[in-house]
């Protein structure tokens, strides 16, 4: 199904070996997380919320079902690709965590070239874009937690991870993002957006719109400070005491700044510390 926007219910029984009453009861669970109808003797997807249905353009795009990880597919991807999946059963997160990524969310990898100073800001760039479609198209006032999270009325919608590789004098970057939209959240901390705004949304448009905005990414490595600017105006840490867990020890203090690479800036009662996101095990906002 996932190729058409609709198809005769007795036809997809026999596709996935299943009695039309089995099926009748799998659309219905599915209508929770998928804008899906059913019209007497089919089943429709609004194209708006299959992926299979977009091509961004200047990407190579690749929609799988299922897949192990997004990121791994992508190491194995042409430079410019695209990797969207309904469900991943290896996902990952920093430092190899498991990324829960259940039915109707957003799983996604981008593989793109870059210089080396557009690739120092793209853990600035990548939530920025994020905040900007949630506030921008849906009025969602979401914020950015350091170092890799979105969050929304203190509970986390999205987050990203980013890996890199050298090749001569380019970077290839894989950006993972994961953003709750019409999933149940994995998490008490979590929530999407379905629960955000009480209603479903269609994933193409977040897609087409991180996908465009991405494809002029190098342009902005010019703009360091700026980028640097709208990341710090976004930052929800920022001024907040934290807790930074390393594996050379914890530091609690104020968070002051960010970098113009990102790395966060934290005033303790014994110094002023940086922290780079790669060697951060933990962060968390504290009373």
């Amino acid at each position: 199904m996932s190729s058409r926007e609709s198809v005769d219910l007795s036809e997809l029984a026999g596709e996935l070996g299943l009695y039309e009453w089995e099926l009748v009861e799998l659309v219905n669970e599915l209508k929770n997380n998928y804008m899906i109808v059913q019209d007497k003797s089919r089943v429709l997807w609004f194209a708006g919320d299959n992926p299979s249905r977009i091509k961004p353009w200047g990407w190579n795009y690749s929609y799988k079902l299922i897949t192990g990880s997004t990121m791994i597919r992508a190491k194995y991807s042409p430079v410019w690709s695209i990797i969207v999946s309904e469900w991943q059963y290896g996902g990952y997160g920093r430092h190899g965590r498991t990324w829960i990524s259940n039915l109707g969310g957003l799983w996604m990898t981008l593989k793109l070239e870059v210089s080396p100073r557009t690739a120092q800001i793209l853990p600035m760039i990548v939530p920025i874009v994020i905040c900007r479609f949630l506030q921008e198209k849906l009025g969602v006032k979401a914020r950015i937690k350091w170092p890799n999270d979105i969050i929304v009325r203190n509970r986390k919608l999205s987050g990203f991870l980013i890996e890199g590789e050298v090749l001569l004098s380019k970077v290839i970057a894989y950006l993972g993002i994961g953003i709750n939209v019409n999933n149940e959240p994995p998490l008490e901390t979590a929530t999407s957006l379905k629960y955000i705004l009480n209603k479903l949304v269609p994933r193409n448009s977040i897609i087409a719109y991180i996908a465009g905005t991405l494809n002029k990414v190098e342009g902005l490595g010019e703009y360091t400070q700026k980028v640097q600017m709208e990341y710090l105006e976004l930052l929800e840490t920022l001024g907040l005491r934290v807790k930074v867990v390393t594996r050379s020890g914890t530091y609690i203090g104020i968070a002051k700044s960010v970098t113009e690479n990102g790395d966060l800036l934290v005033e303790t009662g014994s110094g002023s510390y940086r922290f780079s996101s790669g060697e951060v095990l933990e962060l968390r906002h504290i009373e």
